[in-house]
């Protein structure tokens, strides 16, 4: 009886357990494409930042001094 039983279900057992296997990979590597996706978007933005960082100081450089103060005082006067 155990043994009809068993033999009736124990192919029912591995296909459920395989397919649940299957899933768990696929979804292990989609987390890991998640991932790797935002590493480079983090890395391009970083970049980025970097750029404006590195223009806006090179503005700066070449901005006449006597502007720059105007405008702090003209800043500080509007609040």
């Amino acid at each position: 009886m155990i043994s009809a039983l068993l033999a009736d279900l124990l192919p029912w057992a591995i296909g459920i357990l395989a397919t649940m296997g299957a899933l768990w990979g696929w979804g292990r590597s989609k987390k890991a494409e998640g991932r790797k996706e935002t590493y480079i978007e983090t890395l391009a933005d970083s970049a980025k930042r970097q750029k404006e960082g590195r223009d806006a100081v090179q503005d700066l450089r070449d901005a006449d001094r006597d502007a720059l103060a105007g405008r702090v005082r003209d800043n500080s006067d509007s609040w």
